[in-house]
């Protein structure tokens, strides 16, 4: 144990050393010079300072000399050769029965070197540390650093492990540091293992990668290695945080989350293998022009629109940059596109209306296409309108039959069946999404317009992908139709009676064909009428027929009807 630090010892005790013979305080040895402070002893006169040596630091020391002046503060050893010798010093003095102390023990070697914790770079500036030297004798340290001018001093510390270097630049570059030991005598140690801060430098590549390429110097000279590095990163000035954990031998890394207008700064720090000490970068900043990918593409409706149009909706990210967006439209066995974007700025919920698909002869399906300025394309998924028919059947009775709504974010559907007569809207049943047809019972008693005219009317739940949910309404085409109108035929007619002209009559509604054919019992072609206002009278080529039964076959179809045909007989009375 250092004899200084046992009096010092001694001295937090209380334990007094008066009576003890203090010894000089041996600095250092230079050029086989040895250089001491004098101690001040009051136990009794002084008679010599005694130096004592030895080639080998375990001993046995020998009495190099012995010297009587007490202001003397230095010895040079003559003839000491190329050997390594070893030095302590005592003080006799006339304190009889008081034990002598002994100095540190010096050597001819000069100090051992210091090393080096880190090198670090907080708030821009380098920060030093370093392990005091093993030597007694080192009462200071050199710090030097690399400039273009070479290697220069920057500063000497005395009692300090610790620097801070103002002058550095460590976002312009690597900052290589090197620190001696120097003892009393100004003899220096060895040069520590050289240490440099992390210099890390951004490269932004191509804006349709989203990455920032980031590069640095691997932390050299640390005893255990490198175990790891961490790289951090701050958006916007905001704090630090965790993005990668590297390797000890990593000296790259891709950043490939940049968001355009978004200030980036980044940081490695490297770690000592086993020992937790660190050792930080600069933090080197950087911005990135990216393109605004497609983030999501959702289609989410297509619905006939009152004037026979297709109104479709769909929602994108507003600051998508697209080079094109495409509608394609399939119908039948065909297909087609349109473009749904052009140009014009991106809202959350986007509108297109598609004039050229008639939706009353089928139902179509729609997808959307978003290509980027990359070339990077997004599909949506598909949407099916609602195609509806309706025929007229007997008793005024119409039968309808639609389509399924098809929606690929579709969660839950129900049908409305709606019927228009002179203008308005009934709602005549509400059916889950398996059912896609039914009967509507006509009562046109009173109608100025004797067609009777649906549209069906889906009410559909979506589930959007970031899981909300969203009720769309889609609308079928709509199509109009006359019931069929009861016949009226009567099963006899007398020329000369009342009721002398042979005719049907129709309920209601109008013809948009019409053809009567009259027949005798042989089969013989008698009469024919296109006109079901134009009957007939019982002749033949302007002869009065002969009373009896005669066959009639009357064809015909209503406005919206489908062809009718009946057949029967029909008794001529006098």
């Amino acid at each position: 144990m250092n004899r200084l630090v046992i009096i010092g010892i001694l001295l937090l005790w209380g334990i007094g050393i008066n009576g003890q013979i203090l010894p000089p305080k041996l600095l250092c040895v230079s050029n086989d010079t040895l250089t001491w402070e004098n101690p001040i002893n009051t136990c009794g006169a002084f008679n010599a300072y005694l130096i004592w040596s030895s080639e080998n630091a375990n001993g046995p020391y020998a009495l190099l000399a012995t010297i009587t002046n007490p202001n003397q503060t230095s010895f040079f050893h003559n003839n000491a050769g190329i050997g390594t010798w070893h030095y302590y010093m005592e003080v006799d003095a006339n304190c009889s029965g008081e034990p002598r102390l002994q100095s540190d023990t010096l050597d001819r070697r000069n100090a051992e070197p210091p090393q080096f914790r880190y090198v670090t770079v907080e708030n821009g500036q380098v920060q030093l540390s370093w392990n005091p030297s093993p030597s007694v004798e080192v009462v200071g340290y050199v710090i030097s650093r690399n400039t273009n001018m070479g290697t220069s001093i920057i500063d000497t510390v005395f009692n300090e492990l610790a620097y801070l270097d103002l002058a550095a630049r460590p976002n312009e570059g690597k900052e290589t540091y090197f620190v001696v030991a120097i003892d009393a005598c100004g003899n220096a140690s060895l040069t520590a293992p050289l240490h440099e801060t992390i210099f890390l430098e951004t490269s932004a590549l191509d804006s349709c990668q989203h990455t920032i390429m980031l590069s640095w110097n691997l932390y050299q000279n640390w005893g255990n290695g490198i175990g790891a590095q961490t790289v951090m990163v701050s958006e916007d000035g905001g704090p630090f945080n965790v993005v990668a954990n590297l390797s000890g031998t990593a000296d790259s890394y891709a950043f490939d989350q940049a968001r355009g207008e978004v200030l980036y700064c980044f940081r490695v720090i490297a770690e000592e293998q086993g020992t937790g000490i660190i050792s930080q970068s600069n933090d080197a900043c950087t911005s990135i022009s990216v393109v605004d990918p497609v983030e999501y593409l959702n289609l989410l409706n297509a619905s006939v629109t009152p004037n026979n149009e297709v109104a479709l909706s769909w929602q994108i990210n507003p600051n998508a940059e697209l080079s094109k967006a495409i509608l394609t439209i399939q119908t039948g066995g065909s297909s087609s596109t349109q473009e749904v974007w052009m140009g014009q700025m991106l809202s959350a919920e986007n509108t297109f209306t598609d004039s050229q698909t008639d939706p009353g002869t089928g139902f179509a399906t729609y997808t959307i296409e978003a290509e980027d300025l990359c070339g990077e394309i997004t599909r949506s998924k598909a949407v099916q309108t609602i195609f509806l028919e309706v025929n007229a059947a007997e008793a005024s009775t119409n039968q309808l039959i639609w389509t399924p709504y098809q929606n690929g974010l579709k969660q839950s559907i129900e049908y409305e069946v709606y019927r228009l007569v002179d203008g308005v809207e009934t709602l005549l049943s509400t059916v889950p999404e398996n059912i896609l047809s039914m009967n509507d019972k006509v009562d046109l008693a009173g109608a100025v317009n004797l067609e009777a005219c649906y549209v069906i009317m889906a009410k559909a739940t979506l589930q959007l992908p970031d899981g909300s949910l969203q009720t769309v309404v889609s609308r079928s085409n709509t199509v109009c139709v006359a019931p069929i109108a009861p016949f009226y035929i009567p099963n006899a007619f007398a020329p000369n009676g009342n009721n002398q002209i042979f005719r049907p009559e129709l309920a209601f509604g109008m013809l948009e064909e019409y053809q009567m054919d009259i027949f005798d019992r042989w089969g013989g072609h008698l009469f024919t009428s296109k006109d079901i206002e134009v009957g007939w009278n019982g002749q033949n080529k302007g002869q009065m027929l002969s009373p009896g039964v005669y066959l009639y076959v009357i064809k015909w179809r209503q406005t919206n009807g489908q062809p009718q045909e009946t057949s029967g007989g029909v008794v001529l009375m006098r």
